[in-house]
């Protein structure tokens, strides 16, 4: 067995990377070090879990504007359907809160559709004997991205399902 598929039994992500590396390591790429972006893959589920939570309740939404909606279908047409049925007058109450969601499906797209890259530098040991590849910086899109930036993307997400349960609320009265 491979070492990325002794860690497939560990419950953690590997890189496509890494498979490449250890399939092929007669190709001399770069390594990836699945370990030390754990934590960021961690937060990506929780932004994929937490944007789940306000695609129900925008669904819910979407079905108490206009009861035979199918809401089987991306937050994203959701949102938009929201918007189109919604009276002028909500419109415009709730279009910061609405923004906001727009912004934290964009993010989660993100965070599903962009992998995590991992950039290091060889280090070599100061007897001079071999070296080992160290971890500097870690990317998505081609961007700088860390621990924190996903942490905000979290964040958003939890304002996102509060303001779309605020809207569902403001549908009763």
């Amino acid at each position: 067995m491979t070492e990325a598929a002794g860690r497939a039994f560990r419950e953690a992500a590997v890189s496509w990377r890494t498979v490449w590396n250890e399939l092929y390591p007669e190709d001399n790429n770069d390594p990836h070090d699945d370990d030390y972006v754990t934590e960021m893959h961690r937060l990506r589920g929780l932004i994929m879990a937490q944007a789940a939570e306000t695609e129900t309740v925008l669904g819910m939404i979407l079905v108490r504007l206009d009861p035979g909606q199918n809401v089987a279908r991306p937050a994203g047409q959701l949102l938009r359907s929201i918007r189109q049925r919604l009276d002028e007058q909500r419109r415009l109450h709730w279009s910061t809160s609405l923004d906001l969601i727009y912004d934290a499906i964009k993010c989660r797209n993100k965070a599903v559709h962009r992998p995590v890259e991992v950039g290091s530098s060889w280090l070599p040991y100061s007897t001079g004997d071999g070296g080992e590849w160290v971890p500097v910086i870690t990317l998505m899109c081609g961007q700088e991205y860390d621990v924190q930036d996903l942490r905000r993307d979290l964040a958003l997400q939890h304002r996102a399902t509060a303001e779309a349960v605020r809207l569902l609320r403001s549908l009763d009265g």
